[in-house]
């Protein structure tokens, strides 16, 4: 079931409503506040939804926050809120921050010209 609480905190640090939340994934306002009270729970493809809008991933939204695990590492808090935000952007903002990204990871003395 999805932690309500957790939406709830989410919605309040990027200061965003319940209504626009609800708006913005064509749910009804109080359909988002059954899952926030924790009196409802969204199927698979809405609970989806809801932590990709957050910028979050949905073992997160299921309360387990422990569970950003990837190759075997814990992303600290910049690099959490870097994915957040860059799940945030649109498709062309993406194709733009991950050209800048690869062009600064490369080690200066691979770079050419």
């Amino acid at each position: 079931m999805i932690n309500g609480s957790r939406i709830q905190e989410l919605l309040t640090e990027k200061g965003i409503s319940q209504r626009r939340l609800a708006a913005d994934l064509f749910l009804h306002p109080n359909t988002v506040n059954g899952y926030i009270r924790n009196r409802r729970s969204p199927d698979f493809e809405t609970a989806n939804k809801i932590a990709e809008y957050l910028g979050t991933s949905l073992y997160d939204l299921l309360g387990n926050r422990s569970l950003h695990l990837q190759s075997d590492f814990i992303l600290n808090e910049k690099e959490d809120r870097l994915i957040r935000n860059y799940r945030l952007l649109d498709s062309h903002n993406r194709s733009v921050l991950e050209e800048m990204a690869a062009s600064l990871s490369c080690h200066p003395k691979d770079r050419t010209g």
